[in-house]
């Protein structure tokens, strides 16, 4: 089943409006999200996010700084997703 015009240009908008604090880029132009599933059923979100995986290499507070651009980032998107569909679940994966 195709998704329904109207959310895919909801989808879309919001992931031009949602910027990444450091480069004031936009998740849309980072490819930061892979793609977002709509369950109406449940009134459910998932956003399946396109983060690269953390190398053996990083140092901890690279790391520590990575997981917290991705919180901050996962925020933001997680607001801007429920103004748009208050009283539905988000979820990240």
């Amino acid at each position: 089943m195709e998704l329904d015009l109207s959310i895919s240009k909801k989808f879309d908008e919001i992931l031009a409006n949602v910027k990444e604090a450091q480069s004031e880029l936009s998740l849309a132009e980072l490819g930061l999200v892979k793609k977002m599933t709509y369950y109406a059923a449940d009134k459910t979100i998932v956003a399946y996010m396109n983060y690269a995986a953390p190398t053996s290499a990083e140092c901890p507070a690279c790391s520590l700084i990575n997981d917290m651009m991705k919180d901050s980032i996962d925020r933001d998107l997680k607001a801007a997703i429920l103004a748009e569909f208050p009283g539905w679940t988000v979820k990240f994966a």
